[in-house]
């Protein structure tokens, strides 16, 4: 990349209860002061980022960065847009959002002023992988940074994003929100039949509960589902608990909480793959970055690719 570096901004202006509107107002006065180059959106419907990223791209092959400000949601709306370009531009990440579990998995700060300055003190891309999804029923690609839920996470996330999120978000209480639908899909949520095919290994389930494929350690807002997970292996991380009793889950998610030793427990399966095919038999929430999945049964093939992008490398 040129000498000479411009940054165009999306912001999303629903992420964080419309918190991220109020942190681009700062961050722009930091940017005229230093007098950084840049150009500016705003969203003003869902995937609007993903339009706003792919036709800028598609215009400005060199010497840009499509920087995504707002939280995972957003960060996914703006890699599939880059990703589906014809020109592959790095991408900038300023965390505005409830979760934001890249931040923590790449060692982003996640304060918005903190990372706008890791942002513009960047001076070459990094290059990680990236998920990236089929359905097969009809053959579309889409691109996630994070992760994909089938079962239990999301449909927790389904039910805090259909709760109290935005409204608990305004006072930054998400995490309430959250807890509230932990408790109700712990209850609710039953077990699922499912197939996951690992490189060619095939494996049955037939209670299915929690369903994690994922390219980076966190989940749910800095759970660390896959604390081995690596953003530059070309694998995903696959981990998969059945239906348990209440006292089993709780044991599984304290470890999960404290200690990140729940991947030695026999009640969780884990595994890491280059392709893998993962199918349910019922129709069950899906969530991708935290972001809701329609309800289906889910036929999915997921692979990575790689996508630059631009930050200090803190993993």
């Amino acid at each position: 990349m040129d000498e000479k570096t411009n940054y165009y901004f999306i912001v999303n202006k629903w992420a964080g209860a419309q918190h991220s509107v109020q942190t681009w107002d700062k961050l722009h006065q930091y940017l005229l002061q230093n007098k950084v180059q840049f150009e500016r959106a705003v969203t003003e419907y869902p995937k609007h980022a993903t339009e706003l990223a792919q036709k800028f791209a598609d215009e400005h092959p060199t010497n840009w960065v499509i920087v995504a400000l707002g939280g995972d949601g957003t960060l996914l709306e703006v890699l599939n847009g880059v990703q589906r370009s014809k020109n592959k531009i790095p991408i900038g990440y300023i965390p505005a959002g409830s979760g934001n579990d890249f931040a923590r998995a790449v060692g982003l700060a996640r304060d918005p002023y903190q990372a706008l300055q890791q942002l513009i003190q960047t001076t070459a891309p990094i290059e990680l992988d990236v998920g990236v999804y089929q359905d097969q029923n009809n053959q579309i690609e889409h691109y996630f940074s994070n992760n994909i839920g089938i079962g239990f996470d999301a449909s927790v996330v389904y039910q805090a994003n259909r709760g109290q999120k935005i409204k608990l978000s305004k006072w930054h209480l998400e995490s309430a929100a959250y807890a509230s639908a932990l408790l109700k899909t712990l209850i609710t949520q039953k077990g699922f039949p499912l197939n996951i095919t690992i490189d060619g290994e095939e494996y049955k389930f037939s209670n299915a509960f929690v369903v994690s494929l994922t390219n980076i350690k966190y989940f749910g807002g800095g759970i660390g589902i896959a604390p081995l997970a690596q953003m530059t292996d070309g694998k995903i991380d696959v981990v998969i608990t059945e239906k348990l009793n209440i006292f089993r889950f709780i044991r599984l998610f304290t470890k999960l909480l404290i200690n990140g030793k729940h991947l030695e427990m026999p009640d969780v399966f884990f595994k890491t793959g280059r392709q893998i095919r993962v199918q349910s038999f019922s129709a069950e929430h899906g969530q991708v970055n935290g972001e809701d999945l329609p309800q289906q049964n889910f036929d999915l093939k997921i692979w990575t690719t790689k996508q630059n992008f631009w930050f200090t490398n803190q993993i």
